[in-house]
């Protein structure tokens, strides 16, 4: 089993790389990226196949209690009390000392595997399956029930995107080729994060590129031309640290009949709308870079924006739509790396999940461990990405679990020359 699953996370992460790595700019060590967008990917799949894995009839808490998971996920403090609420594990180990072990508990953030998030304003740009990972980062702040019911504190407490087109009622946006009523997602959240300056952000995205991103990345938006002047936001002037980029899906489920779009007939595709949003990703991340390279050196003596770009996950909206999101994920990943952008294969990961039927899927958001899952496998991707790659080894996500104390400056994300 073990063997299989390795023969197949490296073969997604090799044929995803050989598409996109000859498009990087020169600078970037090709090395590292490969490096840690495999380890990342051996990470999640790991814990989904472990979490699946079982051939007898173990519930939900008792996959969960499994040493591999209890060892390797973190964001996951309620996992803590084992089978049953008994301490234990299914195999009988003690929980507590499990998750303390391995960092997850009794450590303050400096020297856990959380370390790389230390003081770092993190903004994770995307839809509302990426809203559930910004979930689980602020959880620690915010509570479990927080991140069960994100979506709704969202939309009740956090501010409505401004500088773009809005989408406040529940019609036909003819200029855009779209219904339903995906507007009352437009908002952006700031929450507490990781130590003293630490500031996760979430910001809804619906399609690749849109007014709104001209905006966000131009010289009044996250990476303004002019440090110096505060905004309104609690950014006050400062770029994000780290900044992921995840979108595609809402373009396959618009391109798509679905219960929101009435005008779409059975066995229709808007072939239209995807070959527009594929040269609106090009632009994305394009703009992106453009936007990295001018704050990389603003003289606050942080190394420039870590970029990751997240494929869309494995939801189960239709067969025909799953696949258009496969088919998306995969200009996603060659254009990431032609602007010198790592991934985190989401996509791959939450296949695993399904794999066995054990996950029930609920349409577009995937029940836990899902989230947990992918945002230790970003986590992972973060930590490995900040480290010194001399020093990673083999096994580089062995340093993640250590608590981070080889983290560097960002190492790829240097701007072009």
């Amino acid at each position: 089993m073990l063997k299989t699953m390795s023969c197949y996370v490296v073969l997604v992460v090799t044929i995803c790389w050989i598409a996109g790595v000859r498009a990087l700019r020169e600078g970037f060590d090709e090395a590292h990226i490969t490096k840690c967008e495999l380890d990342a990917l051996r990470l999640g799949s790991g814990l989904a196949d472990t979490f699946t894995s079982l051939t007898d009839s173990r519930d939900w808490n008792e996959r969960m209690s499994q040493n591999f998971i209890l060892k390797h996920l973190g964001f996951a403090p309620w996992n803590d009390n084992g089978v049953k609420g008994t301490g234990k594990s299914l195999s009988g180990s003690d929980t507590e000392k499990l998750r303390k072990t391995h960092g997850w508990k009794g450590k303050d953030t400096k020297h856990s595997p959380y370390a790389v998030l230390e003081g770092k304003w993190v903004y994770m740009f995307g839809d509302s399956t990426l809203r559930q990972v910004w979930a689980s980062y602020a959880a620690a702040f915010q509570g479990n029930t927080f991140e069960r019911n994100a979506k709704e504190w969202t939309r009740q407490y956090c501010n409505k995107q401004a500088n773009r087109v809005t989408h406040d009622t529940v019609r036909y946006y003819e200029e855009e080729g779209w219904e339903g009523p995906c507007g009352k997602n437009e908002v952006t959240c700031y929450v507490s994060g990781y130590g003293p300056e630490g500031l996760l952000t979430f910001d809804w995205k619906h399609f690749p590129y849109e007014d709104y991103d001209d905006y966000l990345f131009g010289n009044n938006g996250i990476f303004n031309a002019n440090p110096k002047v505060k905004q309104d936001n609690p950014d006050a002037g400062r770029k994000p640290d780290i900044l992921t980029l995840q979108t595609g899906l809402h373009t396959c489920f618009h391109a798509y009949p679905n219960k929101h779009d009435t005008r779409l007939k059975p066995g229709y595709f808007n072939e239209t709308m995807y070959k527009a949003h594929v040269k609106g990703l090009d632009k994305l991340f394009k703009t992106t870079r453009e936007a990295v390279n001018r704050r990389a050196d603003d003289g606050d003596g942080k190394p420039p924006t870590m970029v990751v770009v997240v494929t869309s996950g494995s939801v189960v909206l239709s067969p025909d739509a799953d696949k258009c999101v496969l088919r998306f994920n995969h200009e996603a990943v060659k254009l990431a790396h032609k602007y010198g952008f790592a991934v985190l294969h989401r996509g791959e990961i939450e296949r695993r999940l399904l794999y066995n039927d054990v996950l029930v899927a609920t349409d577009m958001h995937l029940p836990m461990p899902a989230q947990t899952i992918v945002a230790t496998s970003m986590l992972n991707l973060f930590t490995c990405l900040s480290s010194d790659p001399e020093k990673l080894g083999i096994e580089p996500f062995a340093i993640h679990i250590e608590g981070g104390s080889n983290i560097q400056p960002n190492l790829y994300s240097a701007p072009s020359r």
